[in-house]
């Protein structure tokens, strides 16, 4: 598994840890880096610039450090 993958799978548990509505929570994230987390796979390659938006899209919309 990718690093890229491993940072979707800890926003989706981040998710479903805290009750959050699954739609709204990932419609957001999805505005605000890009793409679905939902559509990564595990043998997606690592783009650099995905996983920084992606980190910037978790800080931003759930206060994660991921």
């Amino acid at each position: 598994m990718g690093e890229l993958y491993d940072c979707c799978k800890r926003i989706q548990d981040h998710i479903d840890r805290n009750n959050l509505d699954q739609f709204k929570a990932r419609g957001e994230l999805a505005l605000r880096c890009g793409f679905l987390i939902t559509l990564v796979k595990p043998e997606d390659s690592d783009d650099p610039a995905k996983i920084g938006a992606l980190r910037d899209a978790a800080r931003d919309v759930f206060g994660l450090s991921i």
